[in-house]
């Protein structure tokens, strides 16, 4: 009878030790299928905010596929929108990708001192992406016109507008920032992280005086014209008239960032020291 209720307890603890493995990897596999998630949520949003930054027209897809149900979706249908975007979303995603490593370069290389010229050149590059993935995401717009019926297109736009409206960028910190992927150097003057003389600070209220006011009205009539490129698309206007702007759009940007290089040029002739400029691009 004592060696029966010590294989009991033996076969109790063995089974009590097994179950409790089998706890801690299912527990395992939860936590790690729901980090996954989770990275692939964050994923997901990294690569939806760097398509938001490169184009301003609405994302369909994006909408469309996580509401089929909603927007009554047939399986036709279905299959003709996920053609399109296994097809189209790589491409327009590695052309976002690509306008943000362009522009990452653009910073280091204004910290670098690059010439007015080089900056100008890579920065067109970047024009250009962002001008094909345009073009790439009005082609998309209208086949999912063609796919749609009138009602599933005008519930689209109403879900779009509800969940994912136009980001009017009224702060003017994030909007130049937006228009402008070189380093804001006033902006860093501003915030003490180099100190002038009284000399220095006239010279460089000069500057700001004859540049800012027009610097703020360019990255407006940007922010602007984005919203209309947004409405546009959301209207069903023709490709030709949305390029348009998407073309009036790059030439106020080219005026920016040349503005800002020439501020940038001031500063290191006119204004700063050596030392003051090695710590105010070391920034």
């Amino acid at each position: 009878m004592k060696k029966l209720r010590i294989g009991l307890s033996l076969l109790l603890a063995t089974t009590l030790l097994v179950s409790s493995c089998k706890e801690n990897v299912n527990t395992e596999n939860e936590t790690t299928q729901k980090t996954a998630k989770v990275d692939l949520e964050l994923e997901k949003a990294a690569k939806l905010k760097g398509m938001m930054h490169a184009n301003p027209l609405p994302n369909y897809m994006t909408v469309i596929l996580s509401n089929i149900e909603v927007l009554n979706i047939d399986e036709k249908q279905h299959q003709q929108l996920l053609t399109i975007s296994k097809e189209k979303s790589p491409q327009a995603v590695g052309m976002a990708t690509k306008v943000g490593e362009i522009e990452r370069k653009l910073y280091k290389s204004s910290l670098d001192n690059a010439k007015k010229e080089i900056l100008a050149k890579d920065f067109e590059e970047s024009l250009t992406l962002r001008t094909n993935l345009v073009t790439m995401k009005l082609d998309c717009r209208d086949h999912v016109v063609e796919i749609l019926s009138e009602k599933q297109w005008n519930d689209l736009v109403a879900l779009y507008q509800e969940k994912m409206p136009f980001n009017n960028k009224t702060e003017m910190t994030i909007l130049i920032k937006h228009v402008n992927p070189l380093p804001n150097y006033m902006q860093l003057i501003r915030d003490g992280v180099i100190q002038l003389d009284e000399g220095q600070e006239d010279k460089l209220s000069k500057w700001s005086m004859e540049h800012h006011p027009r610097m703020m009205e360019l990255a407006g009539a940007v922010n602007t014209l984005e919203n209309d490129v947004y409405n546009l698309s959301i209207n069903k206007e023709l490709k030709e008239a949305i390029l348009q702007k998407v073309t009036e759009i790059a030439a106020l940007k080219r005026q920016i960032v040349l503005t800002k290089t020439d501020c940038r040029d001031n500063l290191i002739n006119n204004i700063l020291s050596k030392e003051q400029w090695k710590a105010l691009s070391s920034k």
